[in-house]
């Protein structure tokens, strides 16, 4: 029998982490969204990448306000992801077809923290500086080593859970061999 105490221990730790984390995150933005007005200035500081048009409406704001928050989104999406996965991991079920499917979710998820600014970057740029004067509104594209990252990480990881669902078929064929 394998010795298990390693992974339930490290998993009812990242468990914990990642549950705080699911609370953490989200107060924190909304605590941020509550106490800070959501001015031109606000923006500028914010969205440091981006040129915010002095003279942007409310509604563009609170959309600009509402696309920056997609990612996070994404992020609490696969956070509770691995959250599910360590609960299970410390519950000591480790090649379930059920393991294999949330590490692909994951997987996913980080696919989409990489792809979320390649769309929304294009829409936050014009909607930031839709407000300017003909000639002086931008659309931005931009793609970085972050992006990237996350794209060939999420990849790994939708692999890794396809190959930990084989094991799992495997090893469910052989347990009802014997």
């Amino acid at each position: 029998m394998i010795n298990l105490n390693n992974v339930q221990k490290w998993a009812r730790n990242l468990e914990w982490l990642t549950m705080i984390s699911l609370i953490v995150i989200p107060v924190a933005i909304a605590a941020t969204l509550f106490t800070t007005p959501i001015t031109p200035d606000m923006l500028d500081q914010r969205l440091e990448t981006f040129a915010v048009s002095p003279n942007i409406s409310q509604p563009e704001m609170y959309i600009a306000v509402t696309l920056n928050l997609i990612p996070v989104i994404i992020l609490l999406f696969t956070l509770n992801t691995m959250r599910q996965l360590f609960g299970l991991y410390r519950q000591g079920q480790i090649l379930t077809d059920t393991c294999a499917r949330l590490i692909q979710r994951i997987g996913q998820g980080f696919l989409a923290l990489a792809l979320a600014p390649f769309l929304l970057n294009p829409m936050l740029s014009y909607i930031l500086s839709r407000a300017n004067p003909s000639g002086e509104r931008s659309i931005s594209v931009s793609l970085n080593s972050d992006m990237f990252f996350f794209a060939i990480a999420g990849g790994l990881i939708i692999i890794i859970g396809w190959a930990l669902r084989e094991a799992s078929d495997l090893a469910a064929e052989n347990r009802a061999f014997v």
